[in-house]
């Protein structure tokens, strides 16, 4: 996901406020989403999302109740209707590219995807979070996710298969769901669940490439007795 900049104070960054009160409420939500992203939810006090937003937190807590009420308006308001888009677009974009060498491609991908996520580690646990304890956010986020990462994996593998590029025993979709548990598990542990460990980015997105290539590549006849 992308860090969210110095934001104009909507919640649509293109609309302009219509109220004071809108507009001190969508301060308050970007000035949180990049305090969160910075230095994480635990260690940001409402007291420094007030100063950052130029108000009080009197202020805030009138327009969120809480501070658990703002980390779920920045996932609410912020990040699934902003940020989630313009990441999901480029996953797209990136998916989408002539996959000529399939290990290159699937390196490059990975490669991608670990730098977006890996400037923002705060921000994406957060958002794991929330996707796990809301099940309307979960829907949200899915309809987004299938739309620009589940249909142009699957129908990718179905491209790779009618040119002879990946076996055809297995289903495109089965391809799409292997390929997603591998990457989808080497980033969850590499930035999230274990980011201090003996990680070696390059050499690990390598041989996760190569793994799953040798494993989708059409199998040799064998040979005739």
């Amino acid at each position: 996901m992308s860090q969210p900049e110095s934001t104009p104070s909507s919640t649509d960054p293109s609309a302009p406020p219509s109220t004071r009160s809108e507009r001190k409420h969508r301060d308050l939500l970007w000035a949180a989403a990049r305090l969160f992203a910075g230095q994480g939810v635990g260690h940001t006090t409402t007291r420094e999302i007030a100063a950052a937003a130029a108000t009080t937190e009197r202020t805030l807590f009138k327009h969120f109740g809480s501070k658990e009420g703002l980390v779920r308006a920045v996932i609410a308001e912020a990040v699934l209707p902003h940020l989630a888009p313009v990441s999901l677009a480029a996953l797209r974009t990136a998916i989408q590219r002539d996959p000529g060498d399939l290990v290159a491609w699937h390196t490059h991908l990975l490669q991608s995807r670990r730098a977006a996520l890996e400037g923002q580690p705060e921000l994406t646990r957060l958002l794991l979070m929330e996707l796990l304890r809301d099940e309307q956010l979960r829907a949200d986020f899915e309809a987004q996710w299938r739309t620009a990462v589940w249909q142009p994996l699957v129908d990718l593998f179905a491209g790779l298969q009618r040119n002879g590029g990946v076996q055809a025993a297995c289903p495109p979709d089965t391809l799409a769901r292997l390929f997603l548990s591998v990457n989808l598990g080497y980033l969850l542990g590499r930035l999230v669940l274990a980011p201090q460990a003996d990680w070696h980015d390059g050499r690990d997105i390598d041989d996760i490439a190569r793994f799953f290539a040798a494993g989708a590549r059409p199998q040799a006849a064998p040979p005739v007795a």
